[in-house]
C-alpha cells in the first residue's frame, strides 16, 4: 500500500538525549544502524521497544497511526488486522513448537532517535575493513512499544527456544536494516549486532546469565560469569576476582539463615565475610614469598552493553545480574621478578576462565583452565626503571663567600617566569612519584623528601595529605584510586614573596593526565587544575611547603 506520512509532526519533537561513555566500543557500528530494536524476554512475554527511522516507515507500516495518513484511513485494515499481520510477516517471533506470538502495540508516537553514541562511526572496522556507517543525519523516528504474549494455555511451560525474525523481502532478505539489542529479564544477552537474518535464542529459565544465541557471533563483550586480573605495579600487585554473586557466596561458604535480614544488611554482611575469608589467605607467591592481602575491597557490578558499571545499592538489582568484585592488594618493595598463583573455584558450567595480567607496559591475556589452574606473571620488561625523587636545583639568588663560613646564600630573588616553571614542574613531579607508593607509612617516607615545613608536623597533616589527594590520588567510580601520569601544559599565573627568603608563593595552572585501573577498565581522564603552591628553598634543593587546591575539573 502507498501512502503519504505527515511529517510535520515529527518536526515539532527535538527531544535530548544523554551522551553514553563506555569502557568497550563495538565495533560492528549496529548501534547506528537506521532502525533500532531493544528486545525484552520476559516472564509471560516479550517486550519490543522499535525505532523505525523515517526513511523506512513504509517498511514498518503497520504500525504508522492512521491520523498520519493523508489518504482516508477507511481504506487501510483495523489496527487489530495491521498487528497480525505485524507479528506474521514483519518482526516475527517462533517458539520452539512453531507457534508465532502474536503482537500488542502498546504505544505509538513520533519521537527523535536515541543518541548511541560510536567513536567509530566514520571509521574503517578493523575487523571487516569496511566502513562504520554513522547514524541517520535525519532524527526524526516513530517510536513503538510491542508486546508478544506467551500462550495462554499454561503459563508455566515458557518456551526454551525463542526464532527472531526479521522483516524479509521476496529473496529472503532482510528487508530493513535493524541494529538490535537483546536482554533476558535484566541480564543483557547481546552487544548490538545486526538482525539481518533469522536469529535462534535459547533460554535459560533457572539462569537467564546462560541463555544465548546459536549464533556465536551474537553475544555480549562480558559473557564470562568469573573473570581474573592481576595488576602487577611498582609498589603494589593486586588480584581482582570478578564473580556472579551466587558463585561467590558457593565458594566461600556464604549464606543467611535469618529470614529477618534486609537484602542491604546481606550484602553489607556478604562484605564482612569476604574480608573475614580473604584475610587470612596466601593468595600469591611473589618471588617465591607467599603473600597475604593488606588489604582487601569488596563491590557490585552488573554487566551492561557499554561495559561493567558500579552498582551503589544492590539491593535493587536482579541476582542473576549482579556481580561481586573482589579486589586484594598486596605492598611491594620494588616491581617484583615473578607473581604465581591458583585459582582454585570453578562452577558447573564454567571449566574456562579468562585472566589478564596488567603490568607497566600493558595487558597479556590468557585462559585458566580447570585440569591446569596456574596463572601468573613474570618480568620481561628491558627498558623499566624504578620511579625515584629527583633534587630540584634552580639557582635563582646571589652567592657569596664569608670567610670562615663558606659559601652561603645571603639573597634569594624572586625567580623569574622560567626559574619558577622549572621549580614548580620539578616539584610537582616529585610529589606524583612519592604518591607511587600505596603503603601509608612509605607514602609518609617519599613525601618526607619532597616536602619541607618548618612545622614538623604538617607532613602528618591530615590537611595537607586531603589537599594532596585531590590532585595526585583522587577518587573514582567505584571507591578506587586515581594516579597522575602526566602534568602538561604548567602555566605560572603570578609569584609572590611569603616573607621567607628562601621560598616563595606560585599559583599555577595545567592539565593532569588521570588513569584508575580496576576490573580490567583503564578509566583515563583529563583534569584542568589550579593551585597554589608555597615552594621553599632548603640546602640547594627546593620542596613543597604547602599546598591548597583551588580548582580542579574534568575536561571533556
Amino acid at each position: 500500500m502507498t501512502f503519504y506520512i505527515r511529517l510535520i509532526l515529527f518536526g515539532l519533537l527535538y527531544l535530548s538525549a544523554p551522551l553514553l561513555k563506555a569502557d568497550w566500543m563495538n565495533l560492528t557500528g549496529a548501534e547506528t544502524a537506521q532502525n533500532i530494536a531493544e528486545i525484552y524476554v520476559l516472564d509471560d512475554h516479550v517486550k519490543v521497544k522499535l525505532e523505525v527511522y523515517i526513511g523506512d516507515l513504509e517498511k514498518f507500516e503497520e504500525l504508522v497511526p492512521d491520523e498520519w495518513i493523508k489518504e482516508s484511513p477507511g481504506k487501510r485494515p483495523s489496527l487489530e488486522k495491521r498487528m497480525q499481520i505485524f507479528a506474521n510477516e514483519r518482526l516475527q517471533f517462533i517458539t520452539d513448537e512453531g507457534v508465532k506470538l502474536p503482537a500488542k502495540l502498546e504505544l505509538v508516537e513520533a519521537r527523535k532517535r536515541v543518541d548511541r553514541f560510536s567513536s567509530y562511526a566514520g571509521m574503517i572496522n578493523p575487523m571487516t575493513r569496511q566502513r562504520v556507517k554513522s547514524a541517520p543525519a535525519d532524527k526524526r523516528v516513530l517510536y513503538a512499544e510491542i508486546i508478544y504474549p506467551f500462550p495462554e494455555k499454561d503459563k508455566t511451560l515458557k518456551p526454551k527456544q525463542l526464532q527472531i525474525v526479521p522483516p524479509m523481502d521476496a529473496q529472503g532478505m532482510a528487508s530493513a536494516s535493524i541494529g538490535f539489542l537483546a536482554y533476558h529479564k535484566d541480564v543483557p544477552i547481546v552487544d548490538f549486532r545486526y538482525l539481518g537474518q533469522t536469529a535462534k535464542l535459547n533460554l535459560d529459565w533457572q539462569d537467564p546469565w546462560y541463555t544465548q544465541f546459536d549464533n556465536k557471533n551474537l553475544s555480549r563483550h562480558h559473557k564470562y560469569p568469573l573473570m581474573i586480573y592481576l595488576y602487577v605495579e611498582p609498589r603494589q600487585v593486586r588480584l581482582e576476582s570478578l564473580m556472579r554473586f551466587s558463585d561467590l557466596t558457593e565458594m566461600t561458604g556464604f549464606d543467611v539463615e535469618d529470614t529477618q535480614v534486609s537484602s542491604k544488611d546481606k550484602y553489607q554482611l556478604l562484605q564482612a565475610h569476604i574480608n573475614k575469608y580473604y584475610s587470612d589467605k596466601n593468595i600469591l607467591q611473589i618471588d617465591g614469598v607467599a603473600s597475604k592481602p593488606d588489604s582487601i575491597r569488596v563491590e557490585f557490578l552488573s554487566a551492561t552493553l557499554f561495559g561493567l558499571k558500579i552498582i551503589e545499592n544492590p539491593a535493587a538489582i536482579d541476582e542473576s545480574s549482579l556481580l561481586v568484585g573482589v579486589s586484594q592488594q598486596i605492598y611491594v618493595r620494588a616491581l617484583p621478578q615473578k607473581v604465581d598463583s591458583r585459582w582454585q573455584y570453578f562452577n558447573q558450567r564454567i571449566d574456562r576462565i579468562p585472566y589478564t595480567a596488567i603490568d607497566p607496559v600493558g595487558p597479556l591475556q590468557g585462559l585458566i583452565d580447570k585440569d591446569d589452574p596456574v596463572f601468573g606473571w613474570k618480568n620481561f620488561l628491558k627498558k623499566y626503571s624504578e620511579p625515584v625523587i629527583h633534587p630540584v636545583i634552580v639557582e635563582t639568588g646571589w652567592n657569596i663567600d664569608i670567610p670562615y663560613f663558606g659559601k652561603k646564600k645571603i639573597v634569594n630573588q624572586l625567580p623569574d617566569q622560567q626559574q619558577a616553571l622549572s621549580i614548580v614542574s620539578g616539584v610537582l613531579e616529585n610529589v606524583r612519584v612519592a604518591f607511587i607508593e600505596k603503603k601509608p607509612d612509605s607514602l609518609t617516607r617519599a613525601l618526607g623528601e619532597v616536602v619541607n615545613s618548618n612545622d614538623p608536623d604538617t607532613l602528618h597533616s591530615d590537611s595537607l595529605i586531603k589537599e594532596l589527594e585531590k590532585l595526585f590520588a583522587p577518587k573514582v567510580t567505584g571507591g578506587s584510586v586515581g594516579a597522575v601520569q602526566v602534568f602538561k601544559d604548567l602555566q605560572i599565573i603570578n609569584v609572590r614573596n611569603t616573607g621567607d627568603i628562601n621560598g616563595f608563593s606560585a599559583t599555577i595552572g595545567g592539565l593532569a593526565s588521570i588513569s584508575a585501573k580496576h576490573w580490567g577498565h583503564v578509566d583515563q581522564r583529563q583534569v584542568g587544575f589550579q593551585v597554589l603552591l608555597d615552594l621553599v628553598e632548603d640546602d640547594d634543593q627546593w620542596h613543597l611547603s604547602d599546598i591548597t587546591v583551588i580548582d580542579i575539573k574534568n575536561i571533556k
